[in-house]
């Protein structure tokens, strides 16, 4: 599921574009429903009880936490730093955070044949190619492995037991982390 905001602005606006075709891209590589894996945009970084979380804003004062569901193949959502720098267009770190249960990718090889081993690396390959096809102003600097890494902005995440094995297969998850330039004063 695709998980669009109305009228994005500023950063937004490059965040939905890539999250638009990271979906599409997916989807289609993943040969899946578009129910079997939530697409977010920008997450934002709310404090709670055990320290920040990742969550998005769903309407009526109300926000959802967007951290693996085992229900779904995947799920995805993006988050940017609190330092934003400008000149004439803004600078600002953006991340990418995903979740995935490798047994429901049915990931294939480059001959079309199902990986049989634990294909985390291949994963990763796919998300980053999905990207790596348009710009959006976002500049790849490099990934990060491990919960601990993955959500190092969202402490009180780690402390939740549920997140525990993520990282144990068949579960994964890992993160992308860009710079983006952006015009702030651009509407969609």
């Amino acid at each position: 599921m695709l998980i669009l905001k109305n009228n994005p602005a500023g950063v937004d606006i490059p965040i939905q574009k890539a999250q638009t075709k990271l979906h599409s891209f997916l989807t289609n590589a993943w040969e899946i429903d578009e129910g079997q894996y939530e697409c977010y945009g920008r997450a934002y970084r709310n404090q709670s009880e055990g320290g920040y979380v990742a969550e998005v804003y769903i309407g009526g004062n109300e926000y959802k936490e967007v951290y693996f569901n085992d229900g779904l193949h995947a799920i995805s959502f993006f988050g940017i730093s609190t330092e934003v720098t400008n000149s004439v267009m803004n600078r600002v770190n953006v991340h990418l955070v995903m979740f995935a249960d490798l047994n429901k990718m049915a990931l294939k090889d480059r001959f079309g044949a199902t990986i049989q081993h634990r294909a985390d690396e291949e994963l990763r390959q796919q998300v980053f190619r999905s990207l790596s096809k348009f710009s959006f102003g976002m500049n790849y600097e490099g990934f990060e492995l491990g919960v601990e890494n993955v959500l190092k902005e969202y402490p009180g995440t780690r402390r939740d037991d549920r997140l525990k094995f993520i990282d144990m297969h068949p579960y994964h998850c890992f993160r992308f982390n860009y710079n983006l330039i952006f015009d702030p004063n651009k509407i969609c």
